[in-house]
């Protein structure tokens, strides 16, 4: 079985260190960059990805903006029943060693049980609610167990405290605190950084399959009600997820994408830093006044277990 990555792109500053995960490992047979860029000098660096390694294959759809709701249109081109295809986004900033083939293992093990399959993944609302109530991870702060968490979806106060840990687990080789049982995902919208579908599946449900309006909401949610067959997490399995976008500029204000670009033994981005202007400043103060700052959160790794 043949595994395609495939990626909405592309913004470099996070595209450098997916394709550092990415082109490291033959167990991806190619890998499809979906030209989704917001400017020339992303799609400029795309065209040089794709010129790196003969597995890149740039894609395209005519109106592609850098919007989201173009990204369903790409899916056209999964095409191929003796492949698995696995959706990475660009901003996906660590996968871990030996993901690729595992992920691969565990799919083909699992194959028939669910419509899609995903990792476990480090910023992701759902994911996050799994960390916190099935790991060893000690998350202290609200979370819910919805794509759309009004907690730490929409704040950037839960990834600046989760994203340090990981990176500390990741140093330390504590990875395994992060680790949770598998589960189930049934009739609930999930945020799709990372997740893959049979191409074979995909091209027996032909138009039943595609993407219609909301991608995101299509795939994750109302396929599988229709289908009646679930999607699944491999809690054991682990990438994370550097932002939304309610969450990307005060992130990007930190140098928590530096330590992953560490992690991985890159140089830095180069890239500027968010200001922050009169009108953030402005919202900002005005939910102090109302009493509605974002949540504050306490995140550690359990103590070690003396030997």
């Amino acid at each position: 079985m043949k595994l395609i990555v495939v990626t909405p792109a592309g913004r470099e500053k996070y595209l450098r260190l997916l394709g550092h995960h990415v082109l490291k490992n033959l167990d991806v047979h190619e890998w499809h960059l979906w030209d989704n860029c917001r400017n020339e000098a992303d799609r400029a660096y795309l065209q040089r990805l794709a010129a790196s390694d003969p597995r890149c294959k740039i894609k395209r759809v005519p109106h592609a903006d850098g919007g989201i709701n173009v990204i369903g249109d790409f899916y056209r081109f999964c095409d191929d029943p003796g492949a698995f295809y696995l959706r990475l986004d660009d901003d996906v900033v660590f996968v871990e060693d030996g993901f690729f083939r595992k992920f691969m293992a565990r799919v083909m093990a699992e194959r028939g049980s669910a419509i899609w399959y995903a990792p476990l993944i480090v910023n992701n609302a759902i994911c996050n609610s799994l960390i916190k109530q099935l790991s060893r991870v000690r998350v202290d702060g609200p979370l819910t167990c919805q794509a759309s968490c009004e907690f730490s979806w929409a704040h950037a106060t839960f990834p600046q405290a989760l994203h340090p840990v990981f990176i500390e687990a990741v140093r330390s080789n504590r990875l395994q605190d992060f680790r949770v049982p598998d589960r189930e995902i049934r009739l609930s919208r999930f945020s799709i950084n990372a997740i893959g579908f049979f191409g074979s599946d995909i091209v027996d449900l032909g138009e039943h399959f595609q993407p219609r309006g909301d991608e995101e909401e299509w795939l994750s949610a109302t396929l599988p009600a229709k289908l009646d067959r679930p999607g699944k997490i491999f809690g054991d399995l682990l990438v994370a997820h550097f932002s939304f976008y309610t969450q990307e500029r005060q992130l990007l204000r930190t140098n928590i994408l530096e330590g992953y670009y560490e992690l991985a033994g890159l140089a830095p981005p180069v890239y500027e830093k968010p200001p922050v202007g009169w009108r953030e400043q402005l919202r900002q103060w005005r939910r102090r006044r109302r009493g509605s700052a974002p949540p504050r959160y306490t995140i550690s790794l359990p103590a070690p277990i003396p030997e």
